[in-house]
Formats: structure tokens, C-alpha cells, sequence
């Protein structure tokens, strides 16, 4: 390909959503709408001081940009941070604020920052790890609470993921009946705290034992004796994460009754669709579906456990966190008309179906076009249905290459090893397959009525209506948020790669029959041997 060709290739106006025209006239809209001064969400939130668990993971970071930005008449805003890895809380704020989530916030309100106070606390610890001065402090400030902090790990142990969960959410609530003008507590849950049922409506579900009974059993018993004695306790749960965010709804529905309280419920999180640009995301979203894709895209994994035909219920980050804000003013008005039922918000595309196959069609189309420069093989996967056929898949098609592979990388003094990357690979395609293989019916009536209750300005300013997201266009920007805020290849090189595939293409099927033939012959040679042996005993 000439370098002529080659310039027009990289010029090509689908490769930043950010610079999409359809993208950019609904940020218009939404600028017009946050500027009319007729919204009744920005109201119940004016001047008001809010204190948020959880800001600095890829939901969190969302929320305060979000808010910062359509509701730039909050006073303040507490965090809650604590030292990490070697660095203090405000440390860890400044790396925060560097994120590029927070460009768009900054142009529109440029001050942000300086009404963003950290707070140092541990969501895992006793009275949140705050200070008796901080909590009171917080007590006598705070209006709205949003509650999201949370251990994300499938496999986390079981002590571990219930002090994080349920008793550092009964430690939010104990807070927030201690906050002397509370306007409402906001719990953020999974869709799939209650996954041992296929379908899920907008209620609370009874969980083995009580919140306070399970927290007691953790906080007893030693954590050796707690992992075996786990599977028995988590019954029909899939796993410490889900189990504990079951069990964190139980202490939210017995113990905040007696204050304005919602609970929102989003599916699988994944990254924007359109606010504050489309695709963003950070790396704690990467442990999950956007791994997975992310390892496919770059031709490092070459299968996955999915069930294709079933829907998969993701959900962009930007509508959970308007979901999340206008459910804030909703249970403002509902207390306020004497309602004291606790309510529950659930964000799914029930009404706009998706599988593993609608992803593959446009990754296979569109997708070929905009392979990273950062691709190290042919992109593509097969998809195994059972463990089975993944372990034989991966043995396969992972780790005997690997092995291969990382003997010369040792040789030449590399670090890389493929083998590990495989390994982490094998475990989040496990860990992942229990909700990757079926389908849930997850009702969001509450969610749809909310919608629908909304003044037409805060439908534009906060919308959440997943029905309206167009995948197709999405899957695109979800790759290219991936190679734009994970991979970082400024999205150039694009023609180069594209053109790479196609050499990379017929090298991968002649390897792979050459590998087959060898291991068929090795196959066939070991066959053999067992047969004169056994000829030999008998």
C-alpha cells in the first residue's frame, strides 16, 4: 500500500466517537437543557453538600463527573479514599482527577475540583474507617449519600467480600441515620444480587440469614475455616460478590427504614455511550466483558465461554449514573408525600436484546477496520459452551504455544510470558461463565416509570432509557474506547494494522495447519505406542 493510499485510510471520521455528529448534537442538547434552569433534578440538588463512597472506581468517577457537570450548583462533595499502595488519599485524588472522564467537567466548570474533599476512611472498617471528628462531621453536613464502594471480585473470599459489602454498607446506613439532614440514601447494587433466580423483579428477595447474622459469622470465625465452610453458605449463589450484595440489600431493607432510601440495580457495567464522551472507560472496567474483548481484539485470546444466542445484559455507565441522580430526586418527592417504602431501580436492556453474536457480526465487519496498531496475531475467537470444550480449547489454542513462546521470550530476556496472561485469561472466562452462558429476565417497571415521570429537560439531561442505544454503533465505540483510554494508541495506525491482518490472516491458517497436522501425527505416534504396549501386557 502506497503512502497516499495509505494517508487517506487514516483519515478516515469513524475512529473517535468523541467527534461523531450524531454524538456531538445530543452533548449540544444537553448543554441547552442543563442551561434552562427548569430542571427539577438540578433543584433538589442545589446547594446541597453530598458524600460518596466508592468515587475513585470507574462507577464512582462517573457519578462525580456527572454531577459536577449537570449540577453545578452542589456545594461539596466528601469522598471517601483512603491511602493506597504507597499513596496518601490526596495522592490517589490528583491521579483521579487526572483521568480523562473529567475534561468535559472542567471546561463547563473549571472550579470542581476545589469543592471535591477528600476524607480518609476504609469502606471495610468499622464506622467506615472515619475519624470521630470526620463522622461527625459528615453527620452534621451531609444531605444525599451515595453508597457504591464495593470489593468487584468474583473469587474474593468470603469474609473479605461480606466486611466490604454488607458491613460497610450497614456502616453507610448506620451514617446516614445519624446525618441530621438527610434528603436520601442512595444503595448501588447489581442486578445480579439475587442471579439464582433467572428472573429478577424490582423487589427484595429473602436471603438465607439475616444481614447482622452473617456479619457476626465473619467477623468470628478466622478466614480458613470461613472458605470451607463457603460453598454451603452461599447455597445457590455463584459466587462471594453476588452473595454479598444479596446479603448488603438485606441490611439496606431492615435497617433503613427510617430514612429516604433507594436501591438502583444496573446489569453488567460497561462503558459510556455517549457522556461525557462515547467509550470511556477506565482500567477497572477491564475485568469483565471489556477484558474479554480487549484480549480478543489484540489476537492474544483466541476463544471465550459464551453461550451466543442468549442476551447479555450490559449497561452503559453514563445511564446507570443518570439512573442513579434522577432516582435521587424521585425518593426526595416520595418522601416528602409520605411514602416510606423502600424503592428499587433496576437498569437493563430487557427491551433491547443483544447476544454474543450481534457482538461477533459487527467485530467481524466493521470491527476488521479498526484493529489497533498494538495487535499481536490474527484477531479472532472461537467460542467454546461448556468448560469442557474451553479447557480443551484453551490447552490447545493458549497454553502449548505459550509454552513455546515464552522459551524464547526467556531467551531474549523478556519479561512477557504468555502463559501468565493465559492463565488470568482461563480464570476470568470461568469466573465470568456463570452469567455469560444463561439468560435473565430482569424487569426495570420501576425504572421505566421513573422515565416516563421525568420533565422532557431532565429526560435530556438524564437519560437512561437503554431501549434507545443502538449496540451495533456501541460494540464500535466500545472497541475503540478501549484502545483509546486502555490501549492509549491514539487511535493512529489504523490502515498499517488493518493491512497487517490480512498477512497475520494467512499466517494463522497456515500455523494452525501445521499445528493440527503435527499434533495429529504426535496423536497418532502416541496412539501407537499404547497399543504395542498393551499388545505387549496382554
Amino acid at each position: 500500500m502506497n503512502s497516499a493510499v495509505m494517508k487517506r485510510h487514516e483519515k478516515l471520521p469513524i475512529m473517535d466517537p468523541a467527534e461523531d455528529v450524531a454524538v456531538l448534537s445530543r452533548l449540544r442538547a444537553i448543554r441547552t437543557a442543563e442551561e434552562r434552569g427548569d430542571s427539577r433534578v438540578q433543584r433538589a440538588l442545589a446547594g446541597a453538600t453530598v458524600f460518596i463512597t466508592g468515587g475513585t472506581g470507574f462507577l464512582g468517577k462517573q457519578l462525580i463527573e456527572k454531577l459536577f457537570r449537570s449540577c453545578r450548583d452542589i456545594k461539596k462533595i466528601y469522598l471517601l479514599s483512603r491511602d493506597k499502595k504507597g499513596k496518601s488519599m490526596e495522592e490517589r485524588l490528583k491521579k483521579t482527577l487526572e483521568d480523562p472522564v473529567f475534561e468535559e467537567a472542567r471546561k463547563g466548570n473549571p472550579y470542581f475540583e476545589k469543592r471535591l474533599v477528600p476524607v480518609a476512611g476504609d469502606v471495610a472498617e468499622l464506622r467506615l474507617g472515619l475519624s470521630d471528628d470526620d463522622w461527625n462531621m459528615l453527620a452534621e453536613e451531609v444531605n444525599f449519600i451515595y453508597h457504591i464502594a464495593a470489593t468487584v471480585k468474583f473469587d474474593e473470599p468470603l469474609k473479605v467480600a461480606i466486611l466490604t459489602n454488607a458491613r460497610g454498607t450497614r456502616e453507610a446506613i448506620t451514617l446516614a441515620k445519624e446525618t441530621k439532614d438527610l434528603k436520601t440514601f442512595v444503595y448501588v447494587s447489581t442486578a445480579f444480587s439475587n442471579c439464582y433466580n433467572e428472573e429478577a423483579f424490582e423487589k427484595f428477595y429473602p436471603t438465607p440469614v439475616s444481614a447482622q447474622t452473617i456479619i457476626d459469622l465473619v467477623e468470628t470465625f478466622d478466614e480458613e475455616r470461613l472458605d470451607a465452610i463457603t460453598p454451603e453458605i452461599l447455597g445457590g449463589w455463584p459466587n462471594t460478590y453476588s452473595f454479598s450484595k444479596a446479603i448488603a440489600e438485606d441490611a439496606v431493607r431492615t435497617m433503613a427504614t427510617d430514612i429516604p432510601t433507594c436501591v438502583v440495580r444496573p446489569g453488567i457495567v460497561v462503558p459510556t455511550a455517549c457522556e461525557p464522551v462515547p467509550g470511556w472507560m477506565d482500567i477497572g472496567n477491564v475485568f469483565g466483558p471489556s477484558g474479554i474483548l480487549l484480549g480478543i481484539g489484540l489476537g492474544v485470546t483466541h476463544t471465550t465461554l459464551v453461550n451466543p444466542d442468549v442476551r447479555q445484559d450490559v449497561v452503559p455507565v453514563d445511564y446507570v449514573n443518570n439512573l442513579t441522580i434522577a432516582a435521587t430526586w424521585d425518593t426526595v418527592k416520595r418522601y416528602e408525600r409520605g411514602h416510606r417504602d423502600i424503592k428499587i431501580y433496576t437498569l437493563s436492556n430487557i427491551r433491547n436484546f443483544i447476544n454474543y453474536n450481534s457482538y461477533v457480526d459487527v467485530l467481524d465487519t466493521e470491527g476488521r477496520q479498526l484493529v489497533t496498531p498494538k495487535a499481536m496475531w490474527y484477531c479472532g475467537a472461537i467460542h467454546a459452551e461448556n468448560k469442557y470444550t474451553l479447557f480443551l480449547f484453551t490447552l490447545f489454542m493458549h497454553y502449548i504455544p505459550a509454552f513455546f513462546v515464552d522459551i524464547v521470550l526467556k531467551l531474549r530476556g523478556s519479561k512477557l510470558r504468555l502463559m501468565k496472561i493465559y492463565k488470568k485469561a482461563y480464570r476470568l472466562n470461568l469466573i465470568l461463565s456463570y452469567f455469560m452462558v444463561r439468560e435473565f429476565r430482569l424487569h426495570d417497571d420501576n425504572t421505566v416509570d421513573l422515565f416516563n415521570r421525568l420533565s422532557k429537560t431532565d429526560r435530556t439531561i438524564f437519560h437512561f432509557d437503554v431501549a434507545d442505544v443502538d449496540f451495533r454503533v456501541f460494540t464500535k465505540y466500545w472497541w475503540l474506547g478501549l484502545r483509546k483510554y486502555i490501549l492509549k494508541d491514539g487511535l493512529k495506525g489504523t490502515a498499517k494494522a488493518v493491512q497487517k491482518q490480512k498477512w497475520l490472516k494467512v499466517a494463522n491458517y497456515v500455523l494452525v495447519i501445521m499445528y493440527a497436522f503435527t499434533v495429529y501425527k504426535l496423536l497418532v505416534f502416541t496412539g501407537s505406542i499404547l497399543w504395542m504396549c498393551l499388545r505387549f501386557i496382554f
